[in-house]
C-alpha cells in the first residue's frame, strides 16, 4: 500500500471534519442519505429498464434517502462494527467496479475530492442547505473526469 491511498482517505476525512467538526445524529442521517443517493446514481448509470422491479425499488430507496436528508426519517441506532465492515467493503468493491470498468480510480477520487473542497466558501468553510447538506459555493467547480475512463 502506498501513502497515496492513505492520503486520499485522510484528505476525505479532513473535508468531513471541516464540514462537521462535531457530527450529530442528524449529520449521520444526512450523510447516509447522500450515500444512498450516490448508489442510486451508480445504478442509473447502468441503464436499468425503468419498468423493472429494481427500478421501482430504487425509486423507494430515493424517497428514503430524501426523507433522511430532510429530517423526516432518522437512523434510530447504529451497530458500529458491521457498519464499519460494510463501509470498508463498499470502498473496496467500488474501487473494484472502477478497475473492472477500466477507470483510473486514484485520479477520479482525487478530482472529486478537490471538487468537494471547492464547495467551501472563501474562508475555507462549508455553508449548508436547509437539509444540512454542504452547498456548492461560489467557487465550486464540477469534477472533470475526462481521460479517466
Amino acid at each position: 500500500l502506498t501513502t497515496t491511498e492513505e492520503v486520499m482517505i485522510d484528505n476525505i476525512t479532513l473535508w468531513h471534519k471541516r464540514a462537521r467538526p462535531e457530527p450529530m445524529v442528524r449529520d449521520l442521517d444526512v450523510q447516509i442519505g447522500c450515500h444512498i443517493e450516490e448508489f442510486i446514481e451508480m445504478m442509473d448509470s447502468l441503464n436499468i429498464d425503468a419498468n423493472s422491479d429494481l427500478a421501482r425499488a430504487l425509486d423507494d430507496l430515493e424517497e428514503f434517502a430524501d426523507a433522511l436528508k430532510a429530517g423526516v426519517k432518522t437512523v434510530s441506532s447504529v451497530d458500529r462494527e458491521p457498519l464499519l465492515d460494510s463501509l470498508a467493503d463498499q470502498i473496496v468493491t467500488a474501487v473494484g467496479v472502477g478497475v473492472c470498468a477500466k477507470m483510473d480510480m486514484n485520479a477520479a477520487v482525487t478530482e472529486v475530492n478537490e471538487s468537494n473542497w471547492s464547495k467551501f466558501n472563501y474562508k475555507g468553510y462549508p455553508e449548508f442547505d436547509e437539509n444540512g447538506k454542504v452547498k456548492k459555493g461560489e467557487h465550486y467547480r464540477k469534477p472533470n473526469l475526462k481521460g479517466m475512463f
